[in-house]
């Protein structure tokens, strides 16, 4: 979560949003600025902040490195700027599980298949956590 000056719950539903967040909040650049960091025109920036254009792949990996904030933080997959998704595949069901980037582990999704497995295998029944889930 995000909290403005007035410890303010700051709701970003957009990349443009969270592009224009990281450009003025945490840089404090203007978009002429912001644009020479990442060798891109204000207009360029513009339409990324307008949601008129969407920043390619390398790009939006640029914008994060420059705010330190996740990709998936910045594609609204997630709310905590410092998260990441790993999806992994479990037993024929796919699963999305959210890391904090600053965990100190870096875990991939074979690590997190591998983790459930042996949750599995010490008698913490993964299978009956997950009926007892979909059921809510």
């Amino acid at each position: 979560m995000l909290y403005n000056y007035r410890k303010e719950v700051v709701v970003m539903k957009t990349t443009g949003e969270r592009i224009r967040y990281i450009r003025s909040n945490i840089l404090d650049k203007t978009g002429n600025e912001f644009g020479k960091l990442l060798n891109v025109t204000k207009v360029a920036v513009s339409n990324w902040e307008n949601n008129n254009r969407m920043p390619d792949a390398d790009m939006l990996v640029k914008i994060a490195d420059l705010g330190d904030v996740s990709v998936d933080w910045l594609l609204c997959r997630t709310d905590n700027p410092s998260s990441k998704i790993l999806k992994t595949n479990y037993k024929g069901d796919e699963f999305e599980v959210e890391i904090d980037k600053n965990y100190p582990h870096d875990l991939t999704p074979e690590d997190v298949e591998s983790l459930l497995e042996q949750l599995r295998k010490t008698g913490f029944d993964v299978d009956t956590l997950i009926k007892n889930t979909r059921i809510k």
